[in-house]
């Protein structure tokens, strides 16, 4: 079985029971996932676990691509879809392996697997981390033949920079939950600003009447 990794972040490891079951190839740049380049190896499957880069349909119309979205699908397509759940009070959520198409985090389900939204966002990407690693030697080695979509979708804004600045007159629980979202390196910071000073938060601790939070302050 010859599968692809794509994956533009670096959160994301295979772990030893996959590397040793497939001939793998891992692709972290955008100019290196070519059709040529997938046709001297013809992968059985493509993976993508966290691209951040648009895939040519020429890629997805002639191998067999499965990308990785965290949300109860077809609820919660579209952007920063973890951040976005944490803000509505979600507290698990299925990490699901679904077809790519052409319509986006539309296409059918392979197989999906639940998991916490509790602590730092470095902590959740440890659970997704170990769920993806089940969810594709599962669907390598499965023959699992995938299922539409079933409800009402719902699309998420993709959540930007500028909004990670802490809104005022919000709860201590929504403040913790705000600052934990993001708290990965790969990740900005949220953040207040107070005149020429810029105040950015992490490795937040919520007790029950306070958060503990380490805070770098910066000339804007």
């Amino acid at each position: 079985m010859k599968i692809v990794i794509c994956n533009s972040k670096n959160w994301f490891n295979l772990d030893a029971n996959n590397e040793s079951s497939f001939s793998i190839n891992i692709i972290k740049h955008k100019k290196d996932l070519t059709k040529d380049f997938l046709d001297s190896i013809s992968p059985d499957y493509i993976f993508f676990v966290h691209w951040s880069f648009i895939v040519p349909s020429e890629i997805y119309s002639n191998f067999e691509c499965i990308v990785f979205h965290t949300a109860p699908l077809p609820y919660g397509r579209g952007g920063t879809p973890i951040q976005n759940l944490i803000l509505e009070g979600f507290k698990t959520a299925p990490v699901c392996a679904l077809r790519m198409i052409g319509e986006l985090d539309s296409g059918p389900i392979y197989e999906k697997r639940e998991i916490s939204l509790d602590g730092s966002l470095s902590d959740i990407f440890s659970r997704l981390n170990y769920a993806i690693n089940i969810l594709i030697r599962n669907i390598s080695r499965g023959n699992i033949v995938p299922s539409e979509q079933v409800g009402k979708p719902h699309v998420f804004k993709k959540l930007t920079k500028e909004s990670n600045e802490l809104p005022s007159n919000i709860s201590l629980l929504q403040l913790y939950d705000r600052i934990r979202m993001l708290d990965h390196e790969d990740y900005p910071n949220p953040f207040l600003i107070s005149g020429d000073l810029k105040f950015e938060f992490f490795n937040a601790e919520l007790d029950d009447d306070a958060i503990t939070v380490k805070c770098r302050i910066s000339k804007c």
